[in-house]
């Protein structure tokens, strides 16, 4: 019985005359992505950003009239915070200046209005977006 065990773990297991499988994997993609270190605009596309989940909104304003954003929306890249504005046809990276950080949002001390559209959902889906060549 235990000789049967053996033989079936072991052949569910692929060790099968220890039989090794190949390994597969993917390098990347190349030409695809922009190698200058900075942050691109990004048309926006309705079907690829209800499938990416992006969301804008307008940044809140708080108690005190400052306008804060979800920490989400905020993409660290090369040394600058940015936060894409939504406007109509395109997703355009903003550099801001933060100030205090709570633990779900962070005060926009410069470089947002608050009238503007905030991508708060899928920013880093948006910087990965405006790294390729071809946006």
């Amino acid at each position: 019985m235990r000789a049967l065990a053996f033989t079936c773990i072991a052949a569910m297991a692929g060790i099968g005359g220890f039989y090794q499988a190949p390994v597969l994997a993917h390098a990347g993609h190349g030409d695809e992505f922009v190698q200058t270190g900075s942050v691109g605009q990004v048309k926006a596309n309705p079907t690829r950003d209800q499938m990416l989940g992006i969301v804008s909104e307008k940044p809140k304003k708080e108690a005190n009239g400052q306008l804060s954003v979800p920490n989400v929306a905020i993409v660290k890249a090369y040394g600058q915070p940015y936060v894409f504005v939504f406007s109509g046809t395109t997703y355009d990276p903003v550099v801001i200046k933060p100030g205090s950080v709570s633990v779900m949002r962070t005060v926009v001390l410069d470089g947002v209005t608050a009238d503007e559209q905030i991508v708060v959902s899928g920013a880093l889906s948006i910087f990965a977006e405006s790294q390729k060549n071809k946006r």
